[in-house]
């Protein structure tokens, strides 16, 4: 049973009905077969006055497993007659593929993962803009101030720094230009023939048959070389210069650089010593600002002996280069550090690969 938008589209032409001075007979009847739609289920022999528009999605290039995690899909229509309100189809079934209902019109359609609404993106993300194509955007949640001070205690923020918690996965595709026509309705309906379709109208019918989902976030892995990294009590790291802010349809990022701070366990030691080791960290963020960018790590290093290394120059390292290059040739982002302790007696060397998190891998 075909139910795919039915309540939105009511709303959709109640609106223009209510919009227009003059109203046809041909609106009128809409209107009452709409109306029926959105209070009762609908039957399998009724016509609707939508397009029955089949959907495939490839998640290769998303960096995203829709089997584990993704929950529905949103496939968000904005309208260009500059007067219907957007609106959204959902695939809940099946996160690959499905079939949707769209009624005639011209619009611009963004697909994502999730709902906007839904509370998976609480405290992780959050949209703005969202009637507007162009500007409709995803926004990496601040950080507060007490729990910056409560985590990372001995971090000396820059004037207008701002922090960020680490975002969810996100991916997304856009199509410009979609046009829903009467005769592709009637088609998909089942009252007239396919070979009434012209070229473009099954371009159209097909167009969303051919989306590949775009990795919106990114996972940045920071791995630290440690010379006496069995003198380390806490490491406390500060990622700067990160995107905080992603259009959903272009992809963009904006020039708001902000800083992600973190503890870097996922230690590992050195065999047969185990005095020197690497530690290591990966994390979800939205990649690059525009040019001109610049990206450092910042160390502060809790010691056994309780105390705060305080090295001449600190530990500030510049990993622009890195932070580039890697993010134009794989889907994620290696960055790598070396750092020097001061040997201390009466450490104990003890893996805890466990502490890191476990990201998904691409299906």
């Amino acid at each position: 049973m075909k139910k795919y938008c039915i309540e939105i589209t009511a709303m959709k032409f109640r609106k223009n009905i209510r919009l227009k001075a003059a109203v046809t007979l041909m609106l009128s009847v809409m209107m009452l077969l709409f109306t029926s739609c959105y209070r009762r289920l609908i039957e399998e022999d009724e016509i609707i006055l939508a397009a029955i528009i089949p959907v495939n999605i490839n998640w290769s290039e998303s960096g995203i497993n829709p089997s584990n995690d993704v929950h529905k899909v949103s496939i968000r229509f904005f309208p260009k007659d500059g007067e219907s309100p957007v609106f959204d189809c959902y695939l809940e079934s099946n996160p690959r593929e499905g079939e949707i209902l769209v009624p005639a019109g011209e619009y611009s359609v963004i697909i994502f993962n999730e709902a906007i609404q839904d509370p998976v993106w609480d405290n992780k993300v959050v949209f703005t803009d969202a009637d507007s194509y162009s500007n409709f955007a995803a926004n990496a949640v601040d950080l507060s101030n007490t729990a910056r001070l409560q985590q990372f205690p001995y971090y000396n923020p820059q004037q207008g720094e701002r922090f960020i918690i680490e975002p969810i996965q996100l991916a997304s595709w856009r199509l410009d230009d979609f046009e829903v026509t009467n005769n592709m309705i009637l088609v998909t309906q089942g009252q007239r023939p396919v070979t009434s379709l012209s070229v473009a109208e099954n371009n159209m019918l097909n167009a969303l048959k051919q989306v590949t989902m775009r990795a919106l976030t990114r996972p940045v892995t920071i791995t630290a070389q440690v010379e006496n990294l069995i003198s380390a009590d806490t490491m406390y790291l500060a990622m700067q210069g990160l995107a905080s802010k992603v259009l959903m349809a272009s992809g963009n990022t904006t020039n708001d650089p902000s800083t992600f701070l973190f503890i870097l366990n996922g230690r590992q030691y050195d065999e047969p010593e185990r005095r020197n080791g690497t530690a290591r960290k990966t994390f979800f963020s939205f990649g690059r600002t525009p040019a001109p960018e610049s990206y450092s790590i910042a160390a502060d290093i809790l010691l056994i002996s309780h105390t705060l290394y305080d090295p001449t120059p600190p530990l500030l390292f510049n990993v622009t280069n890195q932070f580039i290059s890697g993010s134009t040739t794989n889907f994620l982002i290696n960055l790598n550090i070396n750092i020097i302790l001061p040997f201390i007696e009466g450490g104990v060397a003890v893996d805890d690969w466990g502490d890191d998190e476990q990201h998904t891998v691409i299906e």
